[in-house]
């Protein structure tokens, strides 16, 4: 019974064969390409099916695509952060003092608190030379002896309330000037004939090991002139030249730090 059925099926199926490829191949090549579009959709749809992968938050929880509009259970929830643009501004401004330090100083920062600020603020300071965070200086002042001219220091302060950090604020970098050379009017050589001009020496140095360079600077007196790289004063007197009279005069480092002084002679 089972093989007169297979045989009637296999039969049937034949003719079918026989009548499909008896059809024209027009149909046969709309059949084609309706299939083919079949398959492109099926493919291209499928893989919006799948489930999204594991998302990373921002706090390192790892979150995980799941059914649209359904809430996460509670202990997957991520802990509330406190942004920076979030945080309260407490501090107006800081401000490094002096404005133009040498070696020889200490910078200290002024702290301006906002207008809404609360009266008692603790602040921590976290201080840079050169953008390296220098770990010993935690106060309000960092001693610059340890440092060179040309380094820039900036410090920037964090505000507390007691409860709450306020925003961190940066003061402006500010550079280390070199240390203001010396200057000092060192001997005096008188004339010993008449028309002889009397000789002065400056005396100047710099600490940071600058070239210097001498100037005579207003009060000027006739007559008188200057080696610029020695510091040698000469005068000669004119004969109407008597009794105390003042000059001034200057030195210069090669970073255009000046000094000037006023000194005085008498002329007899």
């Amino acid at each position: 019974m089972k093989t007169t059925e297979k045989k009637n099926t296999t039969a049937t199926t034949n003719k079918i064969w026989k009548k499909a490829a008896a059809l024209p191949r027009r149909i046969w090549a709309v059949g084609g390409a309706i299939a083919l579009a079949v398959v492109i959709a099926w493919l291209m749809l499928a893989p919006a099916q799948k489930e999204a992968p594991p998302v990373p938050s921002s706090s390192g929880v790892t979150q995980t695509g799941g059914v649209p509009g359904r809430q996460p259970p509670a202990s997957a929830a991520i802990p509330d952060t406190i942004m920076p643009w979030e945080q309260p501004a407490f501090i107006q401004a800081v401000r490094l003092q002096p404005s133009r330090p040498t070696r020889m100083d200490s910078l200290k920062a002024e702290v301006e608190a906002a207008p809404a600020a609360p009266e008692k603020l603790v602040y921590t300071y976290q201080w840079k030379v050169n953008d390296l965070v220098i770990e010993e200086a935690v106060g309000d002042t960092l001693n610059l002896s340890a440092f060179h001219k040309r380094d820039l220091v900036t410090v920037t302060v964090t505000p507390y309330d007691g409860e709450t950090a306020g925003l961190a604020v940066a003061s402006s970098i500010v550079a280390i000037h070199s240390v203001p050379p010396s200057l000092e009017l060192n001997a005096m050589r008188r004339a010993r004939k008449t028309g002889e001009p009397i000789e002065m020496q400056l005396v100047g140095a710099a600490p940071d090991g600058d070239q210097i360079t001498f100037n005579l600077e207003a009060p000027h007196v006739p007559g008188m002139t200057i080696d610029q790289r020695s510091g040698k004063i000469s005068w000669r007197l004119q004969p109407e030249q008597k009794g105390v009279f003042r000059f001034g005069a200057a030195v210069e480092d090669d970073n255009g730090t000046k000094v000037t002084k006023i000194f005085e002679i008498t002329a007899e």
